[in-house]
Protein backbone atom coordinates (compact mmCIF):
# COMPACT_ATOMS: atom_id res chain seq x y z
CA UNK A 1 0.00 0.00 0.00
CA UNK A 2 3.25 2.38 0.75
CA UNK A 3 3.83 3.11 -2.94
CA UNK A 4 0.46 3.41 -3.89
CA UNK A 5 -1.06 5.71 -1.08
CA UNK A 6 2.36 7.59 -1.48
CA UNK A 7 1.60 7.98 -5.59
CA UNK A 8 -2.14 9.02 -4.74
CA UNK A 9 -0.84 11.75 -2.50
CA UNK A 10 1.69 12.87 -5.17
CA UNK A 11 -0.96 12.84 -7.34
CA UNK A 12 -3.51 14.55 -5.73
CA UNK A 13 -2.82 18.12 -8.24
CA UNK A 14 -2.85 15.88 -11.62
CA UNK A 15 -6.26 14.48 -10.04
CA UNK A 16 -7.73 17.45 -9.84
CA UNK A 17 -6.00 19.66 -12.31
CA UNK A 18 -7.22 16.86 -15.42
CA UNK A 19 -8.90 13.56 -14.32
CA UNK A 20 -12.26 15.21 -14.61
CA UNK A 21 -14.00 15.74 -17.77
CA UNK A 22 -16.78 17.13 -16.08
CA UNK A 23 -17.78 17.86 -13.20
CA UNK A 24 -21.22 16.64 -11.05
CA UNK A 25 -22.45 20.54 -11.66
CA UNK A 26 -23.00 21.60 -15.39
CA UNK A 27 -21.99 25.33 -14.35
CA UNK A 28 -18.49 23.30 -12.95
CA UNK A 29 -16.26 23.65 -16.34
CA UNK A 30 -12.64 21.34 -16.38
CA UNK A 31 -9.68 23.16 -14.99
CA UNK A 32 -6.01 23.63 -15.41
CA UNK A 33 -4.48 26.71 -14.05
CA UNK A 34 -3.79 26.15 -10.33
CA UNK A 35 -1.45 24.33 -8.07
CA UNK A 36 -2.37 22.46 -5.71
CA UNK A 37 -1.79 24.64 -2.60
CA UNK A 38 -3.12 27.93 -4.36
CA UNK A 39 -6.49 25.66 -5.31
CA UNK A 40 -7.60 24.88 -1.78
CA UNK A 41 -6.96 28.34 -0.57
CA UNK A 42 -9.98 30.04 -2.00
CA UNK A 43 -13.47 28.81 -1.38
CA UNK A 44 -13.72 28.73 -5.17
CA UNK A 45 -11.09 26.25 -5.69
CA UNK A 46 -12.12 24.12 -2.68
CA UNK A 47 -15.94 23.76 -4.29
CA UNK A 48 -14.03 22.71 -7.62
CA UNK A 49 -11.38 20.17 -5.85
CA UNK A 50 -14.71 18.60 -3.85
CA UNK A 51 -16.72 18.72 -7.33
CA UNK A 52 -13.86 16.41 -8.65
CA UNK A 53 -14.34 14.11 -5.39
CA UNK A 54 -17.61 13.30 -6.46
CA UNK A 55 -16.47 12.73 -9.96
CA UNK A 56 -14.69 10.37 -8.48
CA UNK A 57 -17.72 8.05 -7.94
CA UNK A 58 -19.08 7.70 -11.05
CA UNK A 59 -15.62 8.21 -13.01
CA UNK A 60 -12.86 5.66 -14.05
CA UNK A 61 -10.13 7.69 -13.61
CA UNK A 62 -8.10 4.42 -15.54
CA UNK A 63 -10.11 1.56 -13.19
CA UNK A 64 -13.51 0.42 -13.37
CA UNK A 65 -15.83 3.02 -11.92
CA UNK A 66 -16.39 3.21 -8.18
CA UNK A 67 -20.49 2.80 -8.62
CA UNK A 68 -20.41 -0.27 -10.75
CA UNK A 69 -17.37 -2.23 -8.89
CA UNK A 70 -20.00 -1.11 -5.65
CA UNK A 71 -22.82 -3.02 -7.54
CA UNK A 72 -20.66 -5.45 -8.11
CA UNK A 73 -19.35 -6.57 -4.81
CA UNK A 74 -22.45 -5.37 -3.02
CA UNK A 75 -25.95 -6.40 -5.20
CA UNK A 76 -24.18 -9.50 -7.10
CA UNK A 77 -23.66 -11.18 -3.82
CA UNK A 78 -27.54 -11.77 -2.92
CA UNK A 79 -30.63 -13.21 -4.78
CA UNK A 80 -32.88 -10.40 -6.46
CA UNK A 81 -30.65 -11.60 -9.87
CA UNK A 82 -30.01 -14.46 -11.55
CA UNK A 83 -27.34 -15.26 -14.09
CA UNK A 84 -28.35 -15.78 -17.89
CA UNK A 85 -25.28 -16.40 -19.60
CA UNK A 86 -21.39 -16.19 -18.78
CA UNK A 87 -20.97 -12.53 -18.36
CA UNK A 88 -17.87 -10.84 -20.39
CA UNK A 89 -15.43 -9.98 -18.68
CA UNK A 90 -15.16 -12.03 -15.81
CA UNK A 91 -15.24 -9.42 -13.59
CA UNK A 92 -18.63 -9.38 -14.19
CA UNK A 93 -19.98 -12.30 -12.27
CA UNK A 94 -16.87 -13.01 -9.94
CA UNK A 95 -19.10 -11.87 -7.32
CA UNK A 96 -22.08 -13.65 -8.04
CA UNK A 97 -20.44 -16.67 -7.91
CA UNK A 98 -18.50 -16.14 -4.69
CA UNK A 99 -15.04 -16.49 -6.70
CA UNK A 100 -13.59 -13.40 -4.95
CA UNK A 101 -10.68 -13.37 -7.15
CA UNK A 102 -7.90 -11.13 -6.56
CA UNK A 103 -7.34 -10.71 -10.27
CA UNK A 104 -10.42 -11.39 -11.93
CA UNK A 105 -12.78 -9.33 -9.44
CA UNK A 106 -13.03 -6.26 -8.80
CA UNK A 107 -11.82 -5.39 -5.50
CA UNK A 108 -7.86 -3.98 -6.83
CA UNK A 109 -10.38 -1.58 -8.80
CA UNK A 110 -12.20 -0.68 -5.59
CA UNK A 111 -9.95 -0.02 -3.44
CA UNK A 112 -8.02 1.75 -5.12
CA UNK A 113 -11.18 4.51 -6.25
CA UNK A 114 -11.67 3.97 -2.35
CA UNK A 115 -8.27 5.64 -0.79
CA UNK A 116 -9.04 8.06 -4.12
CA UNK A 117 -11.65 9.55 -2.96
CA UNK A 118 -10.69 9.12 0.70
CA UNK A 119 -7.38 11.31 -0.12
CA UNK A 120 -9.22 14.10 -2.03
CA UNK A 121 -11.10 14.09 1.05
CA UNK A 122 -8.45 14.34 3.76
CA UNK A 123 -6.95 17.20 1.32
CA UNK A 124 -9.76 19.37 1.47
CA UNK A 125 -10.98 18.65 5.21
CA UNK A 126 -6.94 19.31 6.55
CA UNK A 127 -7.09 22.47 4.33
CA UNK A 128 -10.50 24.15 6.23
CA UNK A 129 -10.78 25.37 9.63
CA UNK A 130 -13.71 24.80 11.28
CA UNK A 131 -16.04 27.90 11.83
CA UNK A 132 -14.67 29.87 9.12
CA UNK A 133 -17.79 31.20 7.45
CA UNK A 134 -20.97 28.91 6.53
CA UNK A 135 -19.30 28.08 2.56
CA UNK A 136 -16.09 26.87 4.27
CA UNK A 137 -18.14 24.92 6.80
CA UNK A 138 -20.41 23.19 4.14
CA UNK A 139 -17.43 21.76 1.47
CA UNK A 140 -15.31 20.81 4.75
CA UNK A 141 -18.69 18.57 5.68
CA UNK A 142 -19.09 17.87 2.32
CA UNK A 143 -16.29 15.83 2.35
CA UNK A 144 -16.50 14.30 6.01
CA UNK A 145 -19.66 13.06 4.31
CA UNK A 146 -17.73 11.39 1.05
CA UNK A 147 -14.80 10.03 3.26
CA UNK A 148 -17.66 8.55 5.86
CA UNK A 149 -19.28 7.24 3.05
CA UNK A 150 -16.20 5.36 1.30
CA UNK A 151 -15.10 3.77 4.62
CA UNK A 152 -18.23 2.33 5.41
CA UNK A 153 -18.56 0.64 2.07
CA UNK A 154 -15.29 -0.36 2.68
CA UNK A 155 -16.12 -1.68 6.01
CA UNK A 156 -18.80 -3.83 4.36
CA UNK A 157 -16.55 -5.36 1.40
CA UNK A 158 -13.50 -6.38 3.18
CA UNK A 159 -14.80 -6.26 7.17
CA UNK A 160 -17.02 -8.91 8.74
CA UNK A 161 -20.85 -8.31 9.58
CA UNK A 162 -20.27 -5.74 12.98
CA UNK A 163 -22.00 -8.47 14.97
CA UNK A 164 -19.13 -10.80 14.56
CA UNK A 165 -16.80 -11.00 17.55
CA UNK A 166 -18.10 -7.96 18.57
CA UNK A 167 -16.55 -5.74 16.02
CA UNK A 168 -13.08 -7.28 16.78
CA UNK A 169 -12.43 -8.64 13.36
CA UNK A 170 -9.59 -6.72 10.70
CA UNK A 171 -11.77 -4.13 8.19
CA UNK A 172 -9.24 -1.73 6.39
CA UNK A 173 -6.29 0.77 7.30
CA UNK A 174 -7.85 4.53 8.24
CA UNK A 175 -5.53 7.10 6.70
CA UNK A 176 -7.16 10.32 8.08
CA UNK A 177 -4.98 13.15 7.29
CA UNK A 178 -3.11 14.20 3.81
CA UNK A 179 0.34 13.82 5.41
CA UNK A 180 2.72 11.15 4.60
CA UNK A 181 6.10 9.83 4.73
CA UNK A 182 8.02 7.11 2.71
CA UNK A 183 7.20 4.92 5.81
CA UNK A 184 3.61 5.05 5.71
CA UNK A 185 2.39 1.37 5.88
CA UNK A 186 -0.89 1.65 8.02
CA UNK A 187 -2.54 -1.82 9.77
CA UNK A 188 -5.59 -2.72 9.23
CA UNK A 189 -8.03 -1.28 11.64
CA UNK A 190 -10.84 -3.63 13.38
CA UNK A 191 -14.30 -3.29 12.33
CA UNK A 192 -15.69 -1.74 15.42
CA UNK A 193 -13.16 1.46 14.99
CA UNK A 194 -13.81 2.35 11.24
CA UNK A 195 -17.40 2.17 12.15
CA UNK A 196 -16.46 4.44 14.97
CA UNK A 197 -14.70 6.95 12.45
CA UNK A 198 -17.50 6.44 10.17
CA UNK A 199 -19.98 7.72 12.58
CA UNK A 200 -17.74 10.65 13.81
CA UNK A 201 -17.19 11.48 10.19
CA UNK A 202 -20.95 11.72 9.19
CA UNK A 203 -21.42 13.97 12.99
CA UNK A 204 -19.31 16.18 12.09
CA UNK A 205 -20.43 15.84 8.29
CA UNK A 206 -24.26 17.06 9.58
CA UNK A 207 -22.92 19.57 12.19
CA UNK A 208 -21.20 21.27 9.32
CA UNK A 209 -23.55 21.36 6.50
CA UNK A 210 -25.47 24.61 6.94
CA UNK A 211 -25.80 25.72 3.50
CA UNK A 212 -26.77 23.44 1.15
CA UNK A 213 -26.12 23.13 -2.69
CA UNK A 214 -28.45 24.70 -5.34
CA UNK A 215 -29.36 23.35 -8.78
CA UNK A 216 -28.53 19.74 -8.19
CA UNK A 217 -29.36 19.01 -4.22
CA UNK A 218 -29.89 15.18 -4.16
CA UNK A 219 -25.94 14.79 -6.11
CA UNK A 220 -24.27 16.93 -3.46
CA UNK A 221 -24.11 15.79 0.20
CA UNK A 222 -26.56 17.52 2.76
CA UNK A 223 -27.03 17.37 6.60
CA UNK A 224 -29.94 15.12 5.58
CA UNK A 225 -27.97 12.90 3.52
CA UNK A 226 -25.20 12.22 6.73
CA UNK A 227 -28.37 11.74 8.89
CA UNK A 228 -29.79 9.27 6.61
CA UNK A 229 -26.25 7.42 6.32
CA UNK A 230 -26.14 7.84 10.25
CA UNK A 231 -29.46 5.58 9.82
CA UNK A 232 -28.15 3.03 8.00
CA UNK A 233 -25.15 2.51 9.89
CA UNK A 234 -26.27 2.35 13.23
CA UNK A 235 -29.32 0.01 11.89
CA UNK A 236 -25.68 -2.58 10.69
CA UNK A 237 -24.39 -2.05 14.65
CA UNK A 238 -27.75 -3.29 15.40
CA UNK A 239 -27.27 -6.79 15.84
CA UNK A 240 -29.49 -9.66 14.66
CA UNK A 241 -32.97 -10.46 15.72
CA UNK A 242 -31.39 -12.98 18.56
CA UNK A 243 -29.56 -10.65 19.90
CA UNK A 244 -30.28 -7.06 19.06
CA UNK A 245 -27.69 -4.11 20.67
CA UNK A 246 -30.68 -1.41 21.87
CA UNK A 247 -29.09 1.68 21.84
CA UNK A 248 -27.81 1.43 17.92
CA UNK A 249 -30.83 0.39 16.69
CA UNK A 250 -32.88 3.41 18.81
CA UNK A 251 -29.93 5.73 16.90
CA UNK A 252 -31.19 4.23 13.68
CA UNK A 253 -34.29 5.27 14.78
CA UNK A 254 -33.45 8.43 15.57
CA UNK A 255 -31.78 9.50 12.38
CA UNK A 256 -34.69 8.16 10.27
CA UNK A 257 -37.21 10.47 12.32
CA UNK A 258 -34.64 13.38 11.57
CA UNK A 259 -34.75 12.65 7.98
CA UNK A 260 -38.63 11.84 7.76
CA UNK A 261 -39.18 15.06 9.79
CA UNK A 262 -37.19 17.33 7.61
CA UNK A 263 -39.74 17.36 5.27
CA UNK A 264 -37.61 17.51 2.38
CA UNK A 265 -38.48 14.59 1.02
CA UNK A 266 -41.22 13.11 -0.25
CA UNK A 267 -42.72 9.48 -1.14
CA UNK A 268 -43.16 9.73 -4.72
CA UNK A 269 -46.96 8.18 -5.18
CA UNK A 270 -48.89 6.52 -8.15
CA UNK A 271 -47.96 6.50 -11.56
CA UNK A 272 -44.89 9.14 -10.60
CA UNK A 273 -43.29 5.95 -8.78
CA UNK A 274 -43.55 3.58 -11.28
CA UNK A 275 -41.71 5.99 -13.76
CA UNK A 276 -39.60 7.19 -10.44
CA UNK A 277 -35.92 6.02 -12.07
CA UNK A 278 -36.91 6.34 -15.53
CA UNK A 279 -36.06 10.11 -15.09
CA UNK A 280 -32.92 12.20 -14.39
CA UNK A 281 -31.98 11.56 -10.78
CA UNK A 282 -31.58 15.48 -10.20
CA UNK A 283 -35.06 15.81 -10.17
CA UNK A 284 -36.27 13.07 -7.96
CA UNK A 285 -37.76 14.38 -4.76
CA UNK A 286 -37.51 11.07 -2.85
CA UNK A 287 -33.50 10.67 -3.52
CA UNK A 288 -31.42 12.06 -0.24
CA UNK A 289 -28.44 11.38 -2.09
CA UNK A 290 -27.44 9.88 -5.62
CA UNK A 291 -24.48 9.16 -8.03
CA UNK A 292 -24.89 11.52 -11.25
CA UNK A 293 -24.37 10.12 -14.22
CA UNK A 294 -23.68 11.89 -17.71
CA UNK A 295 -22.93 11.28 -21.20
CA UNK A 296 -19.14 11.88 -19.87
CA UNK A 297 -19.71 9.63 -17.15
CA UNK A 298 -22.25 7.29 -17.89
CA UNK A 299 -24.10 4.53 -15.49
CA UNK A 300 -22.13 1.08 -16.64
CA UNK A 301 -25.10 -0.93 -14.38
CA UNK A 302 -27.51 -0.41 -16.82
CA UNK A 303 -25.08 -2.94 -18.74
CA UNK A 304 -25.35 -5.44 -16.39
CA UNK A 305 -29.47 -5.46 -16.91
CA UNK A 306 -30.30 -4.63 -19.82
CA UNK A 307 -31.69 -7.56 -22.30
CA UNK A 308 -29.72 -8.57 -25.05
CA UNK A 309 -32.55 -8.60 -27.66
CA UNK A 310 -33.15 -4.88 -27.00
CA UNK A 311 -29.23 -3.98 -27.36
CA UNK A 312 -28.04 -7.10 -29.55
CA UNK A 313 -24.89 -7.48 -27.81
CA UNK A 314 -23.59 -11.30 -26.68
CA UNK A 315 -21.72 -9.35 -23.62
CA UNK A 316 -24.95 -7.50 -21.94
CA UNK A 317 -27.64 -8.45 -19.84
CA UNK A 318 -26.44 -11.17 -17.95
CA UNK A 319 -28.86 -10.85 -15.76
CA UNK A 320 -32.47 -10.57 -14.58
CA UNK A 321 -34.65 -10.17 -11.82
CA UNK A 322 -34.28 -13.51 -9.97
CA UNK A 323 -36.84 -15.98 -9.72
CA UNK A 324 -36.87 -15.41 -5.81
CA UNK A 325 -37.70 -12.00 -6.23
CA UNK A 326 -40.70 -12.41 -8.87
CA UNK A 327 -42.51 -14.58 -6.54
CA UNK A 328 -42.67 -12.18 -3.70
CA UNK A 329 -43.44 -9.28 -6.75
CA UNK A 330 -46.39 -11.08 -7.97
CA UNK A 331 -48.07 -12.06 -4.82
CA UNK A 332 -49.38 -8.35 -5.57
CA UNK A 333 -50.09 -7.94 -9.11
CA UNK A 334 -51.26 -4.44 -8.58
CA UNK A 335 -47.37 -3.60 -7.24
CA UNK A 336 -46.17 -0.59 -8.65
CA UNK A 337 -43.05 -2.15 -8.42
CA UNK A 338 -43.62 -4.14 -11.07
CA UNK A 339 -42.91 -1.56 -13.30
CA UNK A 340 -38.98 -2.02 -12.59
CA UNK A 341 -38.97 -4.95 -14.46
CA UNK A 342 -39.42 -6.19 -18.57
CA UNK A 343 -41.05 -9.24 -19.23
CA UNK A 344 -38.86 -10.01 -22.37
CA UNK A 345 -37.77 -13.34 -24.16
CA UNK A 346 -33.83 -14.41 -24.28
CA UNK A 347 -32.50 -16.84 -26.64
CA UNK A 348 -29.46 -17.77 -24.35
CA UNK A 349 -31.73 -19.38 -22.14
CA UNK A 350 -31.54 -22.87 -22.19
CA UNK A 351 -34.36 -23.99 -20.44
CA UNK A 352 -38.26 -24.18 -23.09
CA UNK A 353 -39.30 -21.82 -21.16
CA UNK A 354 -36.94 -18.63 -22.53
CA UNK A 355 -38.72 -15.77 -20.32
CA UNK A 356 -36.55 -13.06 -18.34
CA UNK A 357 -37.99 -10.22 -16.10
CA UNK A 358 -35.41 -7.63 -17.26
CA UNK A 359 -34.40 -4.84 -14.83
CA UNK A 360 -35.26 -1.23 -15.86
CA UNK A 361 -34.42 0.78 -13.11
CA UNK A 362 -31.07 2.07 -14.65
CA UNK A 363 -32.49 2.18 -18.51
CA UNK A 364 -32.51 5.58 -18.53
CA UNK A 365 -31.80 7.34 -22.06
CA UNK A 366 -29.02 4.72 -23.20
CA UNK A 367 -25.26 6.45 -24.26
CA UNK A 368 -24.07 5.27 -27.46
CA UNK A 369 -20.87 6.70 -28.90
CA UNK A 370 -21.10 9.13 -32.26
CA UNK A 371 -20.92 7.56 -35.20
CA UNK A 372 -21.71 3.82 -34.62
CA UNK A 373 -23.20 0.98 -31.77
CA UNK A 374 -20.27 -0.24 -29.48
CA UNK A 375 -21.37 -3.18 -26.81
CA UNK A 376 -22.43 -0.56 -24.17
CA UNK A 377 -25.58 -0.06 -22.86
CA UNK A 378 -24.29 2.53 -20.39
CA UNK A 379 -27.33 5.48 -19.73
CA UNK A 380 -27.54 8.76 -17.65
CA UNK A 381 -29.74 6.76 -15.03
CA UNK A 382 -28.15 7.89 -11.47
CA UNK A 383 -27.18 5.25 -8.95
CA UNK A 384 -29.45 5.89 -6.00
CA UNK A 385 -27.62 5.68 -2.85
CA UNK A 386 -29.91 7.16 -0.35
CA UNK A 387 -33.40 8.07 -0.34
CA UNK A 388 -36.21 8.23 1.69
CA UNK A 389 -38.06 4.69 1.62
CA UNK A 390 -35.14 3.36 2.92
CA UNK A 391 -35.59 5.58 6.03
CA UNK A 392 -38.90 3.90 6.81
CA UNK A 393 -37.75 0.68 6.64
CA UNK A 394 -34.31 1.35 8.38
CA UNK A 395 -37.11 2.30 11.26
CA UNK A 396 -39.18 -0.25 10.81
CA UNK A 397 -36.63 -3.16 11.25
CA UNK A 398 -34.83 -1.31 14.19
CA UNK A 399 -38.48 -1.54 16.36
CA UNK A 400 -38.67 -4.70 15.39
CA UNK A 401 -35.79 -5.94 16.79
CA UNK A 402 -36.61 -4.03 19.96
CA UNK A 403 -39.90 -5.68 20.05
CA UNK A 404 -42.20 -2.53 19.15
CA UNK A 405 -44.26 -4.36 16.63
CA UNK A 406 -46.75 -1.71 16.36
CA UNK A 407 -45.14 1.18 15.37
CA UNK A 408 -42.52 -1.47 13.36
CA UNK A 409 -45.47 -2.24 11.13
CA UNK A 410 -47.07 1.46 10.89
CA UNK A 411 -43.67 2.49 9.30
CA UNK A 412 -43.64 -0.41 7.19
CA UNK A 413 -47.05 -0.50 5.86
CA UNK A 414 -46.31 3.80 4.72
CA UNK A 415 -43.83 2.11 2.19
CA UNK A 416 -45.96 -0.74 1.06
CA UNK A 417 -49.27 0.98 0.78
CA UNK A 418 -47.00 3.59 -1.34
CA UNK A 419 -46.69 0.83 -3.66
CA UNK A 420 -50.23 -0.02 -3.69
CA UNK A 421 -49.44 -3.69 -1.84
CA UNK A 422 -51.57 -4.53 0.87
CA UNK A 423 -50.74 -2.87 4.53
CA UNK A 424 -49.66 -6.12 7.09
CA UNK A 425 -51.94 -6.25 10.08
CA UNK A 426 -50.87 -8.91 13.16
CA UNK A 427 -53.66 -11.32 11.64
CA UNK A 428 -52.17 -10.90 7.76
CA UNK A 429 -49.01 -11.89 9.07
CA UNK A 430 -49.85 -14.91 11.13
CA UNK A 431 -51.88 -16.25 7.96
CA UNK A 432 -49.12 -15.87 6.32
CA UNK A 433 -46.74 -17.22 8.59
CA UNK A 434 -44.57 -13.66 8.73
CA UNK A 435 -42.55 -12.42 12.04
CA UNK A 436 -42.81 -8.65 11.69
CA UNK A 437 -39.26 -9.11 11.42
CA UNK A 438 -39.37 -11.22 8.18
CA UNK A 439 -42.00 -8.70 6.68
CA UNK A 440 -39.47 -5.77 6.88
CA UNK A 441 -36.51 -7.91 5.42
CA UNK A 442 -39.18 -8.45 2.51
CA UNK A 443 -40.14 -5.47 2.00
CA UNK A 444 -36.91 -4.21 2.50
CA UNK A 445 -36.14 -6.97 -0.52
CA UNK A 446 -38.94 -5.77 -2.99
CA UNK A 447 -38.11 -1.80 -2.41
CA UNK A 448 -34.46 -1.58 -2.46
CA UNK A 449 -33.42 -3.70 -5.60
CA UNK A 450 -30.89 -3.62 -7.24
CA UNK A 451 -29.13 -0.52 -4.96
CA UNK A 452 -26.72 -2.32 -3.10
CA UNK A 453 -28.77 -4.02 0.14
CA UNK A 454 -29.24 -7.60 -0.97
CA UNK A 455 -26.50 -9.38 0.57
CA UNK A 456 -25.97 -7.46 3.70
CA UNK A 457 -29.44 -7.29 4.66
CA UNK A 458 -28.92 -11.18 5.22
CA UNK A 459 -25.16 -11.30 6.95
CA UNK A 460 -25.92 -8.40 9.06
CA UNK A 461 -28.76 -9.97 11.02
CA UNK A 462 -26.87 -13.67 11.08
CA UNK A 463 -29.24 -14.66 8.32
CA UNK A 464 -27.88 -17.20 5.37
CA UNK A 465 -28.02 -15.96 1.97
CA UNK A 466 -29.93 -18.38 -0.28
CA UNK A 467 -30.92 -18.55 -3.69
CA UNK A 468 -34.00 -21.20 -4.11
CA UNK A 469 -33.33 -21.42 -8.02
CA UNK A 470 -30.65 -22.84 -10.79
CA UNK A 471 -28.78 -20.49 -13.21
CA UNK A 472 -26.17 -20.69 -15.38
CA UNK A 473 -23.60 -21.35 -12.73
CA UNK A 474 -25.47 -23.11 -10.24
CA UNK A 475 -27.40 -26.63 -11.00
CA UNK A 476 -28.56 -26.36 -7.15
CA UNK A 477 -29.99 -24.10 -4.79
CA UNK A 478 -27.10 -21.94 -3.44
CA UNK A 479 -26.60 -21.02 0.39
CA UNK A 480 -24.38 -18.94 1.70
CA UNK A 481 -23.87 -18.56 5.66
CA UNK A 482 -23.24 -15.30 7.12
CA UNK A 483 -20.05 -16.71 8.81
CA UNK A 484 -18.66 -18.58 5.49
CA UNK A 485 -15.00 -16.71 4.72
CA UNK A 486 -16.39 -15.90 1.35
CA UNK A 487 -18.90 -13.22 2.29
CA UNK A 488 -15.89 -10.69 2.44
CA UNK A 489 -13.37 -10.02 0.04
CA UNK A 490 -9.79 -10.37 -0.22
CA UNK A 491 -7.53 -7.72 0.12
CA UNK A 492 -6.07 -6.34 -3.54
CA UNK A 493 -2.58 -8.77 -3.47
CA UNK A 494 -0.62 -5.87 -4.98
CA UNK A 495 -1.38 -3.69 -1.79
CA UNK A 496 -0.45 -6.95 0.45
CA UNK A 497 3.08 -6.76 -1.20
CA UNK A 498 3.67 -3.47 -1.44
CA UNK A 499 2.13 -3.31 2.82
CA UNK A 500 3.35 -6.39 5.09
CA UNK A 501 1.67 -4.65 8.01
CA UNK A 502 -1.94 -5.89 5.84
CA UNK A 503 -2.86 -8.81 6.97
CA UNK A 504 -5.03 -10.63 4.44
CA UNK A 505 -8.58 -12.10 4.62
CA UNK A 506 -8.60 -15.82 4.81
Amino acid sequence: MKKYILSIYIGFAAMVLFGCKKAIDENIRPFNDKADTELLTTIDGLLTATNGNYTLLVGSAGDTQYDVSWFNMSEMKGNNLFSVVQAYPQTRNDAYIFNNSPSQGATTSFWRMSYRLIFGANKIIDAVKDGEDAAHDQVKGENYFLRGLAYFNLVRVYGRPYYQNNGDNLAVPLSLNSLVNKDYQPKRNTVKEVYAQVVSDLEKAAALMNQPRTGNPNNYASKEAAWALLSRVYLYMGGTPAIPQAANNTKAVEYADKVIGSNKYTLISGTAYASAFASDSKTNKEFIFSFRHDDANGNFVNEFLSARDVFGSLYQGEYAASPDYMAILKQNPADLRMNFVTLENDKRITTTDKTRYSVNKYNYQQIFPLGGFDYSAKSRSGTTYLRLAEMYLNKAEALAKAGNNGDALTALNVVRVRANAPAWTTATLATAGLSVFQAVLNERRLELAWEGHSSYDYFRNGLPMTRNYIDYFFTAPLTIQPEDPRVIYPLPPVEIQMNPNLEPNP
